[in-house]
């Protein structure tokens, strides 16, 4: 009998964001998904271990990222238009 092949976590589970990948990103996307991470109630601790990153390079990616936005993106009611 062949293994049976487990399904990959959905999209929005911890277990979803894949370490690799997400260090290819650009910083502001490496940094939005620590963050998604943070959003679905993980600790620091389980957020370390998702990525594969110790707390203070987390924080530094934190801080030196600002806010990933798409290139053109207006904010109507933020702009006032």
């Amino acid at each position: 009998m062949a293994a049976m092949k487990r399904p990959a976590p959905g999209f929005g589970k911890p277990g979803s964001i894949d370490p690799a990948r997400l260090m290819k990103l650009p910083l502001a996307m490496q940094a939005e998904g620590i963050r998604l991470l943070f959003e679905m109630g993980l600790s620091m601790s389980q957020v370390k271990k998702c990525v594969g990153l110790s707390a203070g390079t987390i924080d530094l990616i934190l801080q030196k990222a600002k806010p990933f936005t798409r290139g053109g993106d207006v904010n109507v009611v933020a702009e006032g238009m």
